[in-house]
């Protein structure tokens, strides 16, 4: 072998050997990156567990304060009836009080002195105390249906309400809201538990899509159990 195939050999094992260093560095950065990405989604995986877990803690307060409600409601309207009833009694009695007065009135101009003026009296403070009470009774009643109301003005149907989980590397906050909010006030919702976050440039999205923060939830098609992503923007 001369001079220049010997050359020739050598820059080929020497290419060789280079080839194969840039072939095991091409390994071992695919390795890490493997490694990197393998960890990147248990981190997200455990996340969304316990975003999921949140949730159905939401989901079973709202059920447990539905339930609560509802149970004070029947309370009141049972008490309404209890009030109605008594009511009914007093009014019936009233009646029949009022007829043996007539009754006894008459019978005076036919008969004299046949019923005496202490028993009367008697007849006429029991109806007076009859009134009282008819009184009384009409004024508990016009409350408990003033509460009734109040409380039926502010009941809303549980299946409108959906909750929505802020996620970034900072923030992993569930937020209830109904569908026909816009999601600007959502968005204040979060930064009255994370106030820091009004001094950033926020930028949100679902499922990979912008959020517009004056348009409704439902018009940005975000669901129920829907994770949204909070981008800070430089």
């Amino acid at each position: 072998m001369n001079k220049n195939e010997k050359k020739y050999v050598d820059d080929i094992f020497a290419l060789k050997r280079e080839l194969d260093k840039y072939n095991q560095n091409l390994k071992d950065e695919l390795n890490k990156n493997k490694k990197d990405y393998l960890n990147q989604i248990n981190i997200l995986k455990r996340d969304l567990d316990k975003s999921k877990n949140e949730n159905q803690k939401l989901r079973d307060e709202l059920n447990k304060n539905k339930q609560n409600y509802l149970n004070e409601i029947n309370t009141l309207k049972k008490e309404l009836d209890k009030y109605k009833n008594d009511n009914q009694k007093l009014k019936d009695e009233l009646t029949k009080s009022n007829k043996i007065i007539s009754n006894i009135q008459n019978n005076q101009n036919n008969q004299n002195n046949q019923i005496n003026n202490n028993e009367l009296k008697k007849l006429r403070d029991e109806i007076i105390n009859l009134k009282n009470q008819l009184n009384l009774k009409n004024n508990e009643i016009k409350e408990i249906k003033n509460n009734i109301n109040i409380k039926e003005e502010t009941k809303y149907n549980i299946k409108d309400i959906i909750v929505i989980t802020f996620n970034s590397s900072e923030v992993n906050y569930g937020i209830k809201c109904l569908a026909d909010e816009t999601f600007a006030e959502v968005e204040e919702k979060l930064y009255q538990r994370y106030d820091n976050l009004r001094e950033t440039n926020n930028m949100f999205t679902v499922n990979a899509k912008p959020i517009l923060r004056f348009k409704k939830i439902k018009e940005n098609n975000i669901k129920d159990g829907d994770i949204i992503q909070l981008f800070k923007l430089e």
